[in-house]
């Protein structure tokens, strides 16, 4: 049995989830959003006190949760001469909205482990 099968059998804890990931895009008019969604699917468990401690300081909130999943998740890519950048991929799942903060990259062994904080849909970040 592959990682591939683990990551999305019900049985072991997989779950759907939608994946946003923001473009933004400058130019002399403005910027220019383009928002693309996916399906994806892994296990999702509640962050640890570990998981806590690998997030940026500005990031430590109770609230995060640790994503295994083949889907390859981002953390945004910066600005580039343009002023274009591409935003953290947004996770909905469980009815709230996720932002991915860190990513480790297993893609060798074809999966993904990230952590993402809770977005407070009030003040969204």
């Amino acid at each position: 049995m592959g990682i591939s099968s683990v990551l999305h059998d019900p049985e072991l804890g997989s779950v759907a989830f939608t994946v946003e990931r923001i473009t933004c895009t400058r130019s002399r008019e403005g910027t220019v959003s383009c928002s693309v969604t996916g399906q994806a699917a892994g296990c999702i468990h509640p962050g640890t006190a570990e998981s806590l401690k690998l997030l940026p300081e500005e990031e430590k909130k109770e609230s995060c949760i640790v994503i295994y999943t083949d889907y390859a998740l981002s953390t945004g890519t910066p600005a580039d001469d343009s002023g274009s950048f591409t935003a953290p991929d947004r996770i909905r799942w469980n009815g709230q909205t996720w932002r991915v903060v860190r990513v480790r990259n297993w893609q060798g062994f074809g999966f993904v482990q990230a952590l993402a904080v809770l977005i407070n849909e009030e003040n969204r970040e």
